[in-house]
């Protein structure tokens, strides 16, 4: 079928912006030269055009009926073992990037109107990429397998890694476009989830969560006791006793607010614990545990089949999911608890408690714990934000007839709070600045160090001296660099002493060379040694590197001058094929009385491509050495080396972390973003779970 021209257009441009960016991301990664890049987007623009301009693709049956013995082609060993790493490859990828790349598959089956089209023919699919990198394998035939395999497991990482931003980006420009997802039951679907996975958003976990409520019941609830299904009041908060039942029972709730049995005696200016600012919240025989007391529907007299016990039952379970959390301050919990009643009073009337995720009373559960995002667990309760947060509860608990309109104005309250504590946050960033400049220095090092290293390598000189420069000459550059500065004679000595050490390795024929080499050689290798010595590469590396050395150079005076290049690819540019992995390692730095924790490589890596899953003002938890996990506000991100700056003055934590650090542990998961966590979704998320296992 034709295309239209506006769709053509459309593939046009997508097909130009995902080879761009791709080969942006890879030139990035220093894992690859200009040329093999270049073999790679032809490799992959190839597959997506064979891709959108073929009508129809037949299964796999009707290929093999196709595949006689005139088209198989015998392949040697190493093109086999090539041939299914590639393929594991591929499908690692599709595993990595499956959400983000369904979504462009469904716009390209609209887009190319083939319902038809296979997952694995995505036109900006890993198997495209795939082909790209079989392209530069055959364009730079010199190279060995084990080449090959090695560029391979290295590349997988950086792919991985980029793609989904790739695909976000390639999703976003066809949604712009106008073109539309076309609907799953048309097309093959994607795999199944594992049989018995809960679902996983915050509805669903509480229905789920009130589901396994009642099948622990002895008897059947009533057909009317079913899950909540609307918002008209209807469902699980849908009322099953009698009005004059409903009313006795707020009755008795205000009865015990009334009494004080929920009110806290809380003063800024102390520090009670637990069990003295809520007394009747803790059970007699565990006032040495401080476990809080949770109201359940048997405790009210409240038949736990009717719907109001069974709203009554999944707050009390969201509550002691809450108060079981070891990260949570105390003071939180507290404050939290003494709104029981309250949020009791509100599930006994609105059903949308439980089905609207932006219901105010559960955004103000939600608020209070961004309010204490960073705060330690045991933090007084004389905070200012713990304060606060009484104070608005106690607001709340005030309230004669609670409505959406007092939880709004609650949020208003806590929302001046946050935005109170972020001003001081911001505030504390400034005197850090200095330090992380000094940190930011050896990242510019770095990177000048790195580029310098990399131009030569492109030249492809020989492995022992390719080796050299990674382990040992970029570690010279980036402290040459950080004593006299890259406007220095220092500096740009260095930089030529490697192209005068490869000057030295070319044939010399004429007798006016040699006399040259004999007078420059000196002076080379008395800086090299010079060099190594600096960065305490041991003396028996330093002998063998010379020997290798002085082994080229010999072979050189003896050799023909070399024929010209005849403009073919080169072999396997090795440029980034240093090692990247590594434990990070902690280091310091520290000005006057401040001091300041880094997070590095233990050898020089740049920024990823794409931008970190995380914005300055987000409080993310992560790991340092082999300590618990940390919480920490991002506070400010380096324009040039994009390094980052987490603070936490509440904990006296200030951390200068390399970006591709945080990128990878935020992406993996080492490392969690708090900012947009729902306090009150998490908790019946685990209540679910704790369902499941008691």
């Amino acid at each position: 079928m034709a295309i239209q021209s506006d769709s053509f257009q459309i593939l046009s441009n997508c097909r130009a912006l995902f080879l761009r960016h791709l080969g942006a991301l890879l030139q990035d990664s220093r894992l690859v030269s200009g040329n093999a890049i270049r073999a790679i987007q032809e490799g992959a623009g190839a597959y997506f055009d064979e891709m959108v301009s073929t009508s129809r693709r037949g299964g796999f049956a009707e290929e093999a009926h196709g595949l006689t013995s005139s088209r198989i082609t015998l392949v040697g060993e190493d093109d086999m073992e090539l041939g299914i790493r590639l393929d594991n490859l591929s499908a690692k990828l599709f595993e990595a990037t499956g959400g983000g790349l369904w979504k462009i598959h469904l716009r390209f089956v609209s887009l190319l109107r083939r319902p038809d089209l296979p997952k694995s023919d995505n036109p900006v699919g890993p198997k495209g990429i795939s082909q790209g990198l079989q392209a530069m394998f055959t364009a730079s035939g010199a190279s060995s397998i084990e080449q090959k395999l090695a560029l391979l497991d290295r590349i997988e990482g950086c792919l991985a890694q980029n793609l989904p931003a790739l695909y976000a980006e390639i999703n976003d420009f066809l949604d712009r476009g106008g073109v539309e997802t076309a609907q799953p039951s048309i097309v093959s679907t994607q795999e199944n989830p594992p049989a018995g996975r809960r679902p996983q958003n915050t509805e669903n976990a509480l229905l789920a969560l009130q589901q396994s409520l009642l099948t622990r019941l002895p008897v059947a609830p009533p057909a009317a006791a079913t899950m909540p299904e609307a918002a008209d009041g209807s469902g699980a908060a849908a009322s099953l006793l009698s009005q004059a039942t409903l009313e006795r029972l707020l009755f008795r709730l205000n009865e015990l607010d009334r009494q004080g049995t929920f009110r806290q005696d809380f003063r800024p200016g102390t520090t009670p614990s637990n069990e003295s600012l809520i007394p009747e919240l803790f059970a007699a025989d565990a006032i040495g545990n401080a476990a809080p007391k949770i109201l359940k529907s048997a405790q009210l007299g409240i038949p736990a089949t009717a719907g109001e016990g069974l709203a009554i039952d999944t707050l009390a379970m969201i509550f002691e999911a809450i108060f079981n959390d070891p990260t949570l301050p105390d003071a939180l919990k507290a404050t939290i608890s003494s709104l029981q009643i309250t949020l009791l009073k509100v599930a006994m009337r609105d059903a949308t408690l439980f089905t609207d995720s932006r219901h105010p009373a559960r955004q103000v559960i939600d608020r209070m714990g961004q309010a204490v995002l960073g705060l330690p667990a045991d933090v007084p309760a004389r905070h200012p934000v713990c304060a606060g947060l009484f104070e608005v509860a106690g607001q709340l608990r005030g309230e004669q007839n609670i409505s959406n309109a007092a939880f709004t104005d609650a949020l208003a309250k806590l929302d001046a709070l946050i935005a109170r504590r972020n001003e001081d946050l911001s505030a504390a960033v400034e005197p850090y600045l200095p330090l992380l400049r000094q940190v930011d220095r050896g990242d510019e090092a770095g990177i000048a160090a790195r580029n310098a290293v990399d131009r030569v390598i492109e030249r492809n000189p020989p492995l022992t001296i390719r080796n050299f420069l990674n382990a040992s000459w970029c570690k010279v550059l980036q402290q040459v660099w950080l004593d006299h500065g890259p406007e220095s004679s220092q500096w740009e000595a260095h930089v030529s002493a490697i192209d005068d050490l490869l000057w030295t390795f070319q044939p010399k024929t004429d007798p006016e060379e040699r006399k040259t080499l004999a007078r420059r050689l000196p002076v080379i290798l008395k800086l090299l040694k010079t060099g190594m010595e600096q960065v305490g590469l041991p003396a028996q590396a330093q002998d063998a590197f010379l020997d290798d050395c002085f082994t080229l150079q010999t072979q050189a005076l003896r050799a023909t001058p070399n024929s010209a290049d005849d403009g073919t690819l080169p072999a396997l540019a090795p440029v980034g094929l240093h090692k990247k992995e590594g434990t990070p390692i902690t280091g310091r730095v520290q000005i006057g009385e401040l001091t300041m924790t880094t997070l590095d490589l233990p050898d020089f890596q740049s920024s990823p491509a794409p931008a970190l899953p995380a914005a300055i003002g987000d409080w993310l938890e992560l790991q340092i050495d082999a300590g618990k996990p940390l919480s920490a506000r991002l506070s400010y991100i380096s324009p040039g080396t994009r390094r980052a700056m987490l603070l936490n003055p509440d904990l006296g934590l200030a951390l200068a972390i390399h970006p591709a650090i945080l990128d990878r542990r935020l992406r993996s998961g080492e490392a969690r973003n708090l900012t947009a966590a729902s306090l009150f979704d998490d908790a019946a998320s685990r209540a679910l779970r704790n369902s499941a296992t008691s």
